[in-house]
């Protein structure tokens, strides 16, 4: 009887540290209120793939609407220039911003949780993913400054984990991502002449352009999806080792 009562005991202990270890529970609700959150950033993610794939024949027909689906260096290079300042400065600004409160609160509610959620959604091998397991090691020391730098998923998302103040936030993500629209002006200014020529390549041969980038997309998914599938297997053979 009494070993009973040890191995209640033990047992009990053992759950409790299994428990503890997990983290905070997440009910119900609070998993419907991160599905809400990340559906903006997610859903942005997806139209940049679009983007990414429609990216010659938008560049000739519609440079704004190419912007407002996909706003990554390259294609704020390519599309700077053809529409005017004040168009490609507010788009860009509404474009690069407006996931920005989602991640950020998503990380203030949930913390760590909020990163695991994300790793589920985008794949934990997913560039978001990676780069912030980089910039946590970092954040400490240089978070205001890496916020101005490159204020985007992983940052916002890094800086609500951090419950960094909403106001300050907004301020200086707003700043980094005004000096960072102007810099690619600039650029693109300056290399006009190579960034055109770019942009007669792709549209000379907009079809076989197009196809390539679906092919690249359907690849990199594909590449995703097998990482994310080891990473799982390894961390349950790993938990069945613990066993």
């Amino acid at each position: 009887m009494a070993d009973d009562g040890r191995d209640d005991t033990a047992a009990a202990e053992a759950a409790h540290s299994e428990h503890a270890s997990a983290g905070p529970v997440i009910t119900d609700a609070d998993r419907r209120r991160m599905q809400l959150l990340a559906a903006v950033p997610v859903g942005f993610a997806l139209a940049a793939t679009a983007g990414q794939i429609l990216v010659a024949p938008l560049d000739a027909r519609a440079p704004l609407l190419l912007l407002s689906l996909n706003a990554t260096d390259a294609i704020l290079l390519l599309v700077a220039h053809k529409a005017p300042l004040w168009a490609f400065m507010a788009i860009g600004l509404t474009r690069l911003f407006i996931t920005d409160p989602f991640l950020y609160r998503l990380g203030y509610d949930y913390g760590p949780n909020a990163k695991a959620y994300l790793a589920a959604e985008l794949g934990p091998r997913s560039r978001v993913i990676r780069t912030m397991d980089w910039l946590e090691r970092w954040f400490p020391r240089a978070g205001w400054l890496l916020l101005f730098a490159i204020p985007g998923y992983p940052m916002c998302l890094l800086s609500g984990m951090a419950r960094m103040r909403q106001v300050p936030f907004v301020v200086v993500n707003l700043a980094g991502t005004f000096t960072r629209l102007a810099l690619v002006w600039w650029v693109a200014d300056l290399f006009a002449g190579p960034l055109g020529a770019v942009s007669r390549f792709i549209n000379r041969y907009s079809i076989p352009f197009t196809v390539a980038m679906f092919v690249l997309v359907v690849v990199q998914t594909a590449r995703n999806q097998r990482r994310s599938a080891a990473t799982e297997q390894h961390s349950f053979e790993a938990g069945t080792d613990d066993v």
